[in-house]
Protein backbone atom coordinates (compact mmCIF):
# COMPACT_ATOMS: atom_id res chain seq x y z
CA UNK A 1 0.00 0.00 0.00
CA UNK A 2 1.45 3.38 -0.90
CA UNK A 3 1.69 6.06 1.59
CA UNK A 4 0.07 9.65 1.93
CA UNK A 5 -2.84 10.08 0.35
CA UNK A 6 -1.33 8.74 -2.96
CA UNK A 7 -3.02 5.27 -2.87
CA UNK A 8 -6.67 6.83 -2.91
CA UNK A 9 -6.44 9.55 -5.32
CA UNK A 10 -4.82 6.71 -7.56
CA UNK A 11 -8.03 4.28 -7.80
CA UNK A 12 -10.04 6.29 -9.91
CA UNK A 13 -7.04 6.96 -12.50
CA UNK A 14 -7.49 4.35 -14.63
CA UNK A 15 -11.45 5.35 -15.11
CA UNK A 16 -10.39 8.75 -16.08
CA UNK A 17 -7.25 7.74 -18.31
CA UNK A 18 -9.69 5.35 -20.09
CA UNK A 19 -12.36 7.69 -20.50
CA UNK A 20 -10.13 10.20 -22.06
CA UNK A 21 -8.77 7.41 -24.63
CA UNK A 22 -12.63 6.52 -25.35
CA UNK A 23 -13.88 10.06 -26.12
CA UNK A 24 -11.15 9.91 -28.68
CA UNK A 25 -12.35 6.63 -30.87
CA UNK A 26 -14.84 6.89 -34.02
CA UNK A 27 -17.78 4.40 -33.90
CA UNK A 28 -16.20 2.11 -35.58
CA UNK A 29 -13.79 1.80 -33.45
CA UNK A 30 -16.55 0.24 -30.78
CA UNK A 31 -14.75 -3.12 -30.17
CA UNK A 32 -11.75 -0.82 -29.38
CA UNK A 33 -13.68 1.41 -26.87
CA UNK A 34 -15.19 -1.43 -24.72
CA UNK A 35 -11.20 -3.03 -24.28
CA UNK A 36 -10.27 -0.30 -23.11
CA UNK A 37 -12.61 0.73 -20.83
CA UNK A 38 -12.78 -2.83 -19.85
CA UNK A 39 -9.21 -2.65 -18.76
CA UNK A 40 -9.51 0.87 -16.85
CA UNK A 41 -12.45 -0.54 -14.74
CA UNK A 42 -10.69 -3.52 -14.48
CA UNK A 43 -7.61 -1.99 -12.80
CA UNK A 44 -9.82 0.36 -10.40
CA UNK A 45 -11.59 -2.40 -9.46
CA UNK A 46 -8.26 -4.08 -8.48
CA UNK A 47 -7.08 -1.16 -6.84
CA UNK A 48 -10.01 -0.35 -4.91
CA UNK A 49 -10.03 -3.97 -3.66
CA UNK A 50 -6.47 -3.97 -2.94
CA UNK A 51 -7.13 -1.02 -0.44
CA UNK A 52 -10.35 -2.06 0.97
CA UNK A 53 -8.39 -5.34 1.75
CA UNK A 54 -6.60 -2.99 4.45
CA UNK A 55 -9.47 -1.93 6.39
CA UNK A 56 -9.52 -5.88 8.11
CA UNK A 57 -13.25 -5.72 8.41
CA UNK A 58 -13.73 -2.19 9.99
CA UNK A 59 -12.45 1.22 10.43
CA UNK A 60 -10.89 3.58 7.51
CA UNK A 61 -8.18 5.10 5.96
CA UNK A 62 -8.62 8.67 5.34
CA UNK A 63 -5.99 11.21 3.44
CA UNK A 64 -5.89 14.73 2.76
CA UNK A 65 -4.89 16.46 -0.72
CA UNK A 66 -4.89 19.66 0.15
CA UNK A 67 -7.24 22.98 1.03
CA UNK A 68 -7.57 25.38 -1.75
CA UNK A 69 -10.28 27.24 0.05
CA UNK A 70 -10.39 28.13 3.74
CA UNK A 71 -12.62 25.08 5.48
CA UNK A 72 -12.75 23.02 2.36
CA UNK A 73 -11.02 19.94 2.15
CA UNK A 74 -10.19 17.50 -0.48
CA UNK A 75 -10.84 14.73 1.80
CA UNK A 76 -10.61 11.43 0.76
CA UNK A 77 -11.95 8.26 2.88
CA UNK A 78 -12.27 4.80 1.99
CA UNK A 79 -14.51 2.95 4.27
CA UNK A 80 -16.62 -0.50 3.83
CA UNK A 81 -20.12 1.29 2.52
CA UNK A 82 -17.70 3.41 -0.42
CA UNK A 83 -15.57 0.04 -1.09
CA UNK A 84 -18.80 -1.87 -1.58
CA UNK A 85 -21.10 0.29 -3.31
CA UNK A 86 -17.95 1.40 -5.77
CA UNK A 87 -17.31 -2.42 -6.67
CA UNK A 88 -20.82 -3.09 -6.94
CA UNK A 89 -21.43 -0.07 -9.80
CA UNK A 90 -17.91 -0.99 -11.20
CA UNK A 91 -18.35 -4.49 -11.43
CA UNK A 92 -22.02 -4.11 -13.33
CA UNK A 93 -20.31 -1.61 -15.50
CA UNK A 94 -17.75 -4.18 -16.42
CA UNK A 95 -20.56 -7.11 -16.98
CA UNK A 96 -22.23 -4.25 -19.23
CA UNK A 97 -19.43 -3.91 -21.24
CA UNK A 98 -20.26 -7.73 -22.60
CA UNK A 99 -22.85 -6.27 -24.47
CA UNK A 100 -21.08 -6.24 -28.12
CA UNK A 101 -24.04 -3.34 -29.48
CA UNK A 102 -22.19 -1.22 -26.96
CA UNK A 103 -21.34 2.28 -28.69
CA UNK A 104 -18.19 4.66 -27.53
CA UNK A 105 -20.56 7.33 -27.04
CA UNK A 106 -22.05 4.80 -24.24
CA UNK A 107 -19.10 3.34 -23.46
CA UNK A 108 -17.74 6.69 -22.55
CA UNK A 109 -20.79 7.42 -20.40
CA UNK A 110 -20.26 4.45 -18.49
CA UNK A 111 -16.90 5.01 -17.46
CA UNK A 112 -18.20 8.66 -16.01
CA UNK A 113 -20.91 7.24 -14.29
CA UNK A 114 -18.30 4.60 -12.46
CA UNK A 115 -16.48 7.59 -12.11
CA UNK A 116 -18.42 9.84 -10.22
CA UNK A 117 -19.69 6.87 -8.03
CA UNK A 118 -16.18 6.24 -7.04
CA UNK A 119 -15.36 9.48 -6.43
CA UNK A 120 -18.43 9.77 -3.96
CA UNK A 121 -17.53 6.45 -2.63
CA UNK A 122 -13.86 8.11 -1.42
CA UNK A 123 -15.43 11.26 -0.74
CA UNK A 124 -14.23 12.07 3.03
CA UNK A 125 -16.35 15.26 3.53
CA UNK A 126 -19.84 16.96 1.80
CA UNK A 127 -17.43 18.92 -0.80
CA UNK A 128 -16.08 16.04 -2.10
CA UNK A 129 -19.10 14.02 -2.17
CA UNK A 130 -21.22 16.89 -4.68
CA UNK A 131 -18.53 16.37 -6.68
CA UNK A 132 -19.27 12.77 -6.82
CA UNK A 133 -22.65 12.98 -7.30
CA UNK A 134 -22.29 15.70 -9.77
CA UNK A 135 -20.08 13.73 -12.11
CA UNK A 136 -22.35 10.43 -11.75
CA UNK A 137 -25.07 13.00 -12.92
CA UNK A 138 -23.18 14.03 -16.25
CA UNK A 139 -22.74 10.54 -17.17
CA UNK A 140 -26.49 10.16 -16.68
CA UNK A 141 -27.08 12.71 -19.14
CA UNK A 142 -24.63 11.54 -21.47
CA UNK A 143 -25.70 8.13 -21.70
CA UNK A 144 -29.85 8.96 -22.13
CA UNK A 145 -28.37 11.13 -24.84
CA UNK A 146 -25.97 8.27 -26.39
CA UNK A 147 -28.49 7.34 -28.57
CA UNK A 148 -29.48 10.34 -30.64
CA UNK A 149 -26.25 12.46 -30.19
CA UNK A 150 -28.20 15.54 -27.88
CA UNK A 151 -30.21 15.41 -24.62
CA UNK A 152 -33.98 15.17 -25.42
CA UNK A 153 -36.41 17.48 -23.43
CA UNK A 154 -37.57 14.92 -21.14
CA UNK A 155 -33.92 14.41 -20.24
CA UNK A 156 -32.90 18.11 -19.51
CA UNK A 157 -35.94 17.97 -16.90
CA UNK A 158 -34.23 14.40 -15.54
CA UNK A 159 -30.82 15.69 -15.26
CA UNK A 160 -32.35 19.67 -13.92
CA UNK A 161 -34.44 17.57 -11.24
CA UNK A 162 -31.64 15.75 -9.77
CA UNK A 163 -28.88 18.59 -10.22
CA UNK A 164 -31.08 20.89 -8.19
CA UNK A 165 -31.43 18.18 -5.41
CA UNK A 166 -27.50 18.26 -5.24
CA UNK A 167 -27.53 21.95 -4.86
CA UNK A 168 -29.55 20.84 -1.57
CA UNK A 169 -26.42 19.12 -0.98
CA UNK A 170 -24.91 22.39 -1.02
CA UNK A 171 -26.51 23.91 0.84
CA UNK A 172 -26.24 21.96 3.50
CA UNK A 173 -22.73 21.95 3.28
CA UNK A 174 -22.57 25.87 3.73
CA UNK A 175 -24.71 25.65 6.60
CA UNK A 176 -22.21 22.96 8.00
CA UNK A 177 -19.05 25.27 7.36
CA UNK A 178 -20.82 28.14 8.91
CA UNK A 179 -22.18 26.71 11.78
CA UNK A 180 -19.79 23.52 12.47
CA UNK A 181 -16.45 24.60 10.65
CA UNK A 182 -16.48 21.17 8.94
CA UNK A 183 -17.72 19.09 6.40
CA UNK A 184 -15.86 16.28 7.79
CA UNK A 185 -18.27 13.28 8.06
CA UNK A 186 -16.64 11.70 10.90
CA UNK A 187 -16.17 15.23 12.75
CA UNK A 188 -19.89 16.93 11.97
CA UNK A 189 -21.61 17.87 15.69
CA UNK A 190 -24.94 15.51 15.98
CA UNK A 191 -25.94 19.33 17.02
CA UNK A 192 -25.26 20.33 13.59
CA UNK A 193 -27.55 18.21 12.06
CA UNK A 194 -30.84 20.25 12.16
CA UNK A 195 -33.72 19.86 9.69
CA UNK A 196 -32.10 22.63 7.48
CA UNK A 197 -29.44 20.61 7.01
CA UNK A 198 -30.79 17.31 7.37
CA UNK A 199 -33.59 18.33 4.69
CA UNK A 200 -31.84 19.66 1.86
CA UNK A 201 -28.33 16.52 2.56
CA UNK A 202 -32.07 13.75 2.31
CA UNK A 203 -32.86 15.45 -0.49
CA UNK A 204 -30.39 14.92 -2.77
CA UNK A 205 -30.61 11.07 -2.03
CA UNK A 206 -34.27 10.49 -2.30
CA UNK A 207 -34.00 12.43 -5.78
CA UNK A 208 -31.19 9.71 -7.14
CA UNK A 209 -33.30 6.66 -5.63
CA UNK A 210 -36.24 7.52 -7.34
CA UNK A 211 -34.53 8.82 -10.65
CA UNK A 212 -36.09 5.75 -12.45
CA UNK A 213 -39.26 7.04 -12.36
CA UNK A 214 -38.86 10.57 -14.57
CA UNK A 215 -35.66 9.54 -16.77
CA UNK A 216 -37.23 9.03 -20.04
CA UNK A 217 -37.84 5.62 -21.27
CA UNK A 218 -37.33 6.30 -24.95
CA UNK A 219 -38.45 2.65 -25.62
CA UNK A 220 -36.18 0.57 -24.81
CA UNK A 221 -32.59 2.50 -26.22
CA UNK A 222 -31.48 3.58 -22.98
CA UNK A 223 -30.38 0.71 -21.33
CA UNK A 224 -31.91 1.26 -17.59
CA UNK A 225 -28.97 -0.28 -15.84
CA UNK A 226 -26.08 1.22 -17.55
CA UNK A 227 -26.68 4.63 -15.78
CA UNK A 228 -28.81 3.77 -12.57
CA UNK A 229 -26.30 0.56 -11.29
CA UNK A 230 -23.50 2.56 -12.31
CA UNK A 231 -24.24 5.69 -11.20
CA UNK A 232 -27.50 7.12 -9.80
CA UNK A 233 -28.30 4.47 -7.41
CA UNK A 234 -25.08 3.91 -5.48
CA UNK A 235 -24.91 7.56 -5.33
CA UNK A 236 -28.15 8.13 -3.75
CA UNK A 237 -27.14 5.43 -1.61
CA UNK A 238 -24.17 6.68 -0.21
CA UNK A 239 -25.80 10.18 0.27
CA UNK A 240 -28.72 8.61 2.38
CA UNK A 241 -25.86 6.21 4.45
CA UNK A 242 -23.52 9.41 5.09
CA UNK A 243 -26.43 11.05 6.17
CA UNK A 244 -27.59 8.85 8.32
CA UNK A 245 -23.65 8.23 9.77
CA UNK A 246 -22.93 12.07 10.51
CA UNK A 247 -26.71 12.07 12.37
CA UNK A 248 -25.72 9.04 14.69
CA UNK A 249 -29.26 8.95 15.42
CA UNK A 250 -33.26 9.70 14.18
CA UNK A 251 -32.67 13.11 11.86
CA UNK A 252 -35.27 15.77 12.92
CA UNK A 253 -39.39 14.56 13.18
CA UNK A 254 -40.24 17.04 10.65
CA UNK A 255 -37.47 15.11 8.36
CA UNK A 256 -38.14 11.82 9.31
CA UNK A 257 -41.97 12.14 8.92
CA UNK A 258 -41.29 13.67 6.05
CA UNK A 259 -39.30 10.73 3.97
CA UNK A 260 -41.46 7.90 5.79
CA UNK A 261 -44.29 9.85 3.30
CA UNK A 262 -42.45 9.77 0.30
CA UNK A 263 -41.60 6.86 0.48
CA UNK A 264 -45.08 5.61 1.33
CA UNK A 265 -46.93 7.51 -1.47
CA UNK A 266 -43.85 6.74 -3.93
CA UNK A 267 -44.62 3.00 -3.16
CA UNK A 268 -48.24 3.08 -3.46
CA UNK A 269 -47.99 5.14 -7.20
CA UNK A 270 -45.53 2.91 -8.16
CA UNK A 271 -47.08 -0.53 -7.75
CA UNK A 272 -50.41 1.20 -9.26
CA UNK A 273 -48.65 2.21 -12.62
CA UNK A 274 -46.98 -1.30 -12.72
CA UNK A 275 -50.41 -2.92 -12.25
CA UNK A 276 -51.81 -0.36 -14.84
CA UNK A 277 -49.11 -1.25 -17.31
CA UNK A 278 -48.52 -4.84 -16.85
CA UNK A 279 -48.40 -5.20 -20.70
CA UNK A 280 -45.26 -2.93 -21.12
CA UNK A 281 -42.15 -4.79 -19.55
CA UNK A 282 -40.07 -1.70 -19.55
CA UNK A 283 -42.95 0.52 -17.59
CA UNK A 284 -42.80 -2.65 -15.56
CA UNK A 285 -39.71 -2.83 -14.74
CA UNK A 286 -39.32 0.90 -13.84
CA UNK A 287 -41.73 1.01 -11.38
CA UNK A 288 -40.54 -2.27 -9.73
CA UNK A 289 -37.49 -0.22 -9.29
CA UNK A 290 -39.21 2.53 -7.42
CA UNK A 291 -41.18 0.11 -5.30
CA UNK A 292 -37.73 -1.29 -4.07
CA UNK A 293 -36.14 2.06 -3.27
CA UNK A 294 -39.09 3.65 -1.46
CA UNK A 295 -38.39 1.63 1.94
CA UNK A 296 -34.89 2.77 1.89
CA UNK A 297 -36.33 6.50 1.49
CA UNK A 298 -38.78 5.88 4.44
CA UNK A 299 -36.74 4.07 6.82
CA UNK A 300 -33.71 6.31 6.28
CA UNK A 301 -34.57 8.92 9.27
CA UNK A 302 -35.04 6.57 11.65
CA UNK A 303 -32.18 5.39 14.10
CA UNK A 304 -31.91 1.84 15.65
CA UNK A 305 -30.24 -1.38 14.46
CA UNK A 306 -33.30 -2.80 13.25
CA UNK A 307 -33.61 0.17 11.11
CA UNK A 308 -30.26 0.35 9.88
CA UNK A 309 -29.66 -3.19 8.76
CA UNK A 310 -33.15 -2.74 6.48
CA UNK A 311 -31.89 0.26 4.99
CA UNK A 312 -28.44 -1.64 4.04
CA UNK A 313 -30.75 -4.65 2.72
CA UNK A 314 -32.85 -2.20 0.85
CA UNK A 315 -29.87 -0.51 -1.10
CA UNK A 316 -28.81 -4.14 -1.93
CA UNK A 317 -32.30 -5.30 -3.37
CA UNK A 318 -32.42 -2.16 -5.53
CA UNK A 319 -29.20 -2.44 -6.69
CA UNK A 320 -29.95 -6.30 -7.82
CA UNK A 321 -33.48 -4.56 -9.46
CA UNK A 322 -31.88 -2.33 -11.48
CA UNK A 323 -29.09 -4.82 -12.94
CA UNK A 324 -31.79 -6.83 -13.68
CA UNK A 325 -33.72 -4.56 -15.84
CA UNK A 326 -31.58 -5.58 -18.89
CA UNK A 327 -33.28 -8.86 -19.03
CA UNK A 328 -36.73 -7.41 -19.64
CA UNK A 329 -35.86 -4.27 -21.48
CA UNK A 330 -33.64 -6.39 -24.23
CA UNK A 331 -35.09 -10.08 -23.94
CA UNK A 332 -32.18 -12.12 -25.63
CA UNK A 333 -33.34 -14.91 -27.87
CA UNK A 334 -34.28 -18.33 -27.25
CA UNK A 335 -35.83 -20.04 -24.40
CA UNK A 336 -33.22 -19.00 -22.18
CA UNK A 337 -33.61 -15.29 -22.68
CA UNK A 338 -37.82 -15.61 -22.33
CA UNK A 339 -36.88 -17.19 -18.77
CA UNK A 340 -34.32 -14.88 -17.53
CA UNK A 341 -36.94 -11.80 -18.48
CA UNK A 342 -39.71 -14.05 -16.43
CA UNK A 343 -37.13 -14.87 -13.41
CA UNK A 344 -36.08 -10.70 -12.97
CA UNK A 345 -39.54 -9.97 -13.24
CA UNK A 346 -39.66 -12.23 -10.28
CA UNK A 347 -36.78 -11.40 -7.90
CA UNK A 348 -37.67 -7.86 -8.59
CA UNK A 349 -41.19 -8.11 -7.37
CA UNK A 350 -39.69 -9.56 -4.17
CA UNK A 351 -40.67 -13.54 -4.76
CA UNK A 352 -39.15 -15.78 -2.44
CA UNK A 353 -36.94 -16.47 -5.62
CA UNK A 354 -34.69 -13.76 -5.02
CA UNK A 355 -33.13 -11.21 -2.40
CA UNK A 356 -35.88 -9.02 -2.22
CA UNK A 357 -37.92 -10.85 -0.25
CA UNK A 358 -35.00 -10.79 2.20
CA UNK A 359 -35.04 -7.29 2.04
CA UNK A 360 -38.61 -6.75 2.10
CA UNK A 361 -38.92 -8.78 5.67
CA UNK A 362 -36.56 -7.25 7.24
CA UNK A 363 -37.87 -3.45 5.98
CA UNK A 364 -41.39 -4.87 7.33
CA UNK A 365 -39.62 -5.96 10.95
CA UNK A 366 -38.12 -2.43 10.82
CA UNK A 367 -41.48 -0.88 10.40
CA UNK A 368 -43.19 -2.48 12.98
CA UNK A 369 -40.37 -2.01 15.43
CA UNK A 370 -41.37 1.81 14.87
CA UNK A 371 -44.84 1.02 17.05
CA UNK A 372 -48.49 2.55 16.27
CA UNK A 373 -46.33 5.98 14.57
CA UNK A 374 -45.14 3.31 12.08
CA UNK A 375 -48.88 1.72 11.15
CA UNK A 376 -49.93 4.05 8.05
CA UNK A 377 -46.17 3.47 6.30
CA UNK A 378 -46.62 -0.36 7.47
CA UNK A 379 -49.73 -0.54 5.75
CA UNK A 380 -48.27 1.27 2.62
CA UNK A 381 -44.91 -0.94 2.31
CA UNK A 382 -46.78 -4.13 3.11
CA UNK A 383 -49.87 -3.82 0.27
CA UNK A 384 -46.90 -2.32 -2.23
CA UNK A 385 -44.94 -5.40 -1.57
CA UNK A 386 -47.73 -7.46 -2.43
CA UNK A 387 -49.38 -5.87 -5.21
CA UNK A 388 -45.42 -5.43 -6.27
CA UNK A 389 -45.47 -9.21 -6.95
CA UNK A 390 -48.94 -9.73 -7.94
CA UNK A 391 -47.62 -6.90 -10.91
CA UNK A 392 -44.37 -9.00 -11.20
CA UNK A 393 -46.48 -12.12 -12.08
CA UNK A 394 -48.62 -10.50 -14.67
CA UNK A 395 -45.54 -8.99 -16.44
CA UNK A 396 -43.88 -12.39 -16.43
CA UNK A 397 -46.97 -13.95 -17.13
CA UNK A 398 -47.25 -11.92 -20.70
CA UNK A 399 -43.59 -12.08 -21.72
CA UNK A 400 -44.10 -15.99 -21.35
CA UNK A 401 -47.48 -16.45 -23.22
CA UNK A 402 -46.16 -14.00 -26.15
CA UNK A 403 -43.35 -13.27 -28.18
CA UNK A 404 -43.29 -9.29 -27.14
CA UNK A 405 -40.32 -7.61 -27.07
CA UNK A 406 -37.66 -10.74 -28.02
CA UNK A 407 -34.67 -10.19 -29.90
CA UNK A 408 -33.65 -12.86 -32.00
CA UNK A 409 -30.34 -10.91 -32.83
CA UNK A 410 -29.04 -10.82 -29.12
CA UNK A 411 -27.51 -13.51 -26.53
CA UNK A 412 -29.06 -12.70 -22.70
CA UNK A 413 -28.18 -9.91 -20.74
CA UNK A 414 -24.69 -10.96 -19.18
CA UNK A 415 -25.75 -8.30 -16.08
CA UNK A 416 -29.04 -9.34 -15.68
CA UNK A 417 -27.93 -13.12 -15.45
CA UNK A 418 -25.31 -12.55 -12.54
CA UNK A 419 -27.45 -10.42 -10.51
CA UNK A 420 -30.02 -13.10 -11.36
CA UNK A 421 -27.65 -15.72 -10.14
CA UNK A 422 -26.46 -13.33 -6.93
CA UNK A 423 -29.71 -12.66 -6.12
CA UNK A 424 -30.79 -16.28 -6.02
CA UNK A 425 -27.49 -17.48 -3.76
CA UNK A 426 -28.26 -14.21 -1.54
CA UNK A 427 -31.63 -15.61 -0.80
CA UNK A 428 -31.21 -19.31 -0.55
CA UNK A 429 -27.82 -18.44 1.52
CA UNK A 430 -28.50 -15.50 3.34
CA UNK A 431 -26.68 -16.62 5.88
CA UNK A 432 -23.79 -16.89 4.32
CA UNK A 433 -23.67 -13.77 1.53
CA UNK A 434 -26.57 -11.47 3.21
CA UNK A 435 -24.59 -11.00 6.61
CA UNK A 436 -21.31 -10.01 5.45
CA UNK A 437 -22.85 -7.49 2.62
CA UNK A 438 -25.27 -5.87 5.40
CA UNK A 439 -22.47 -5.77 7.96
CA UNK A 440 -20.15 -3.98 5.40
CA UNK A 441 -23.21 -1.46 4.66
CA UNK A 442 -23.87 -1.19 7.96
CA UNK A 443 -21.97 -2.44 11.04
CA UNK A 444 -24.48 -0.80 13.01
CA UNK A 445 -27.41 -3.51 12.04
CA UNK A 446 -27.59 -6.32 14.05
CA UNK A 447 -27.86 -9.44 11.45
CA UNK A 448 -26.10 -12.51 12.37
CA UNK A 449 -26.26 -15.99 10.45
CA UNK A 450 -28.06 -18.93 12.12
CA UNK A 451 -27.48 -20.75 9.69
CA UNK A 452 -26.24 -20.91 5.88
CA UNK A 453 -29.78 -20.75 5.00
CA UNK A 454 -31.38 -18.41 7.81
CA UNK A 455 -30.52 -15.00 9.23
CA UNK A 456 -31.26 -13.26 12.52
CA UNK A 457 -31.80 -9.24 13.22
CA UNK A 458 -33.08 -7.51 15.82
CA UNK A 459 -36.68 -7.81 14.80
CA UNK A 460 -36.51 -11.80 14.64
CA UNK A 461 -35.36 -14.25 12.75
CA UNK A 462 -36.03 -15.30 8.72
CA UNK A 463 -35.07 -18.89 7.32
CA UNK A 464 -35.06 -17.23 3.96
CA UNK A 465 -33.50 -20.64 2.17
CA UNK A 466 -36.70 -23.12 3.09
CA UNK A 467 -38.90 -20.45 2.05
CA UNK A 468 -37.17 -20.48 -1.41
CA UNK A 469 -37.34 -23.92 -1.60
CA UNK A 470 -40.88 -24.16 -0.70
CA UNK A 471 -41.54 -21.60 -2.95
CA UNK A 472 -40.89 -23.35 -5.68
CA UNK A 473 -41.72 -26.53 -4.88
CA UNK A 474 -45.61 -24.96 -4.50
CA UNK A 475 -45.29 -22.66 -7.36
CA UNK A 476 -44.23 -25.65 -9.67
CA UNK A 477 -46.97 -27.68 -8.52
CA UNK A 478 -49.38 -25.24 -9.47
CA UNK A 479 -48.05 -24.77 -12.69
CA UNK A 480 -48.37 -28.23 -13.17
CA UNK A 481 -51.98 -28.28 -12.03
CA UNK A 482 -52.91 -25.28 -14.42
CA UNK A 483 -51.16 -26.76 -17.36
CA UNK A 484 -52.99 -30.10 -16.73
CA UNK A 485 -56.48 -27.94 -16.31
CA UNK A 486 -55.57 -25.75 -19.43
CA UNK A 487 -55.39 -22.77 -17.56
CA UNK A 488 -54.45 -19.47 -19.72
CA UNK A 489 -51.49 -17.84 -17.31
CA UNK A 490 -52.03 -14.37 -18.89
CA UNK A 491 -55.45 -12.75 -20.34
CA UNK A 492 -55.21 -11.70 -23.94
CA UNK A 493 -55.65 -7.73 -23.26
CA UNK A 494 -53.21 -6.88 -25.24
CA UNK A 495 -51.96 -7.94 -28.65
CA UNK A 496 -47.87 -8.17 -29.15
CA UNK A 497 -48.46 -5.31 -31.89
CA UNK A 498 -50.62 -3.07 -29.43
CA UNK A 499 -47.83 -3.88 -26.27
CA UNK A 500 -44.96 -2.87 -28.75
CA UNK A 501 -46.84 0.02 -29.95
CA UNK A 502 -47.39 1.05 -26.25
CA UNK A 503 -43.78 1.39 -25.21
CA UNK A 504 -43.99 4.41 -27.66
CA UNK A 505 -47.17 5.81 -26.51
CA UNK A 506 -47.13 5.52 -22.48
CA UNK A 507 -49.40 8.00 -21.48
CA UNK A 508 -51.76 8.93 -24.89
CA UNK A 509 -54.60 7.56 -22.67
CA UNK A 510 -54.28 10.58 -20.25
CA UNK A 511 -53.68 12.97 -23.31
CA UNK A 512 -57.10 11.65 -25.14
CA UNK A 513 -58.62 12.41 -21.75
CA UNK A 514 -57.49 15.92 -21.66
CA UNK A 515 -58.22 16.69 -25.33
CA UNK A 516 -62.20 17.60 -25.24
CA UNK A 517 -61.32 19.91 -22.50
CA UNK A 518 -57.95 21.39 -24.86
CA UNK A 519 -60.52 21.81 -28.15
CA UNK A 520 -63.08 23.86 -25.53
CA UNK A 521 -60.41 25.77 -24.34
CA UNK A 522 -58.86 26.57 -27.96
CA UNK A 523 -62.28 28.21 -29.16
CA UNK A 524 -63.06 30.03 -26.02
CA UNK A 525 -59.61 31.78 -27.05
CA UNK A 526 -59.70 31.86 -30.54
CA UNK A 527 -63.51 33.62 -29.67
CA UNK A 528 -61.59 35.92 -27.21
CA UNK A 529 -58.73 36.81 -29.79
CA UNK A 530 -61.50 37.53 -32.37
CA UNK A 531 -63.31 39.71 -30.33
CA UNK A 532 -60.58 42.14 -28.78
CA UNK A 533 -59.46 41.96 -32.45
CA UNK A 534 -62.25 44.97 -33.08
CA UNK A 535 -61.26 46.29 -29.53
CA UNK A 536 -58.34 48.38 -29.47
CA UNK A 537 -59.63 51.34 -27.97
CA UNK A 538 -60.34 49.21 -25.27
CA UNK A 539 -57.12 47.63 -24.32
CA UNK A 540 -55.60 50.84 -24.66
CA UNK A 541 -57.78 52.20 -22.27
CA UNK A 542 -57.57 49.13 -19.96
CA UNK A 543 -54.25 48.97 -20.33
CA UNK A 544 -53.92 52.71 -19.27
CA UNK A 545 -56.05 52.34 -16.48
CA UNK A 546 -53.85 49.78 -14.39
CA UNK A 547 -50.82 52.14 -14.96
CA UNK A 548 -52.89 54.96 -13.54
CA UNK A 549 -54.14 53.40 -10.51
CA UNK A 550 -50.56 51.27 -9.97
CA UNK A 551 -48.24 54.58 -10.47
CA UNK A 552 -50.55 57.82 -9.85
CA UNK A 553 -51.03 58.34 -5.97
Amino acid sequence: MLGGGLQLALIPTPLIAAAIVVFALTPRQARAARVVAGAGIAATIALLAVEAAFLNGSGRIEASLGTPVAGITYLLRLDLPGATLGLAAAAAGLLLLFESDRQPGQVSALLVCVTGTIVAGLAGNVVMLVGGVEIAGVGTLLMISATRGRPGRGGLVAIGLEHVAVLGLLVAAVQLLSSAGTTDFAVIPAGAMGATVAGPWAAAGVMRLLSPAFVPIRGTRTPTAAWATTGAIPCGAIVLLRLREAAAGPLPEQITIGLAAVGGAAAIVAVVVALRRSGVPVVVGRALCVVAASPVIALTGIAGASAGAAVAAGVCSLMLVTALTPAWEHIGRGRGGMALAAFAFGAAGALPIGFGITALILELSATVSIGRPGAALLAALGVAGLLGAVAAVRAAARLLTSDAGRDHRRYPSVLATAAAVVSVIAAVVPGRIATSVLAALNSGGLTEPIGATAIRSDAGDWAGGYVVVAFVIVAAGVWAFATLAGWSLAAPSISDASAADARRVVGLGFARRLRPAMVRGNAWLRQTDEWLVGQPRLAVVLVGALLAIAFIH
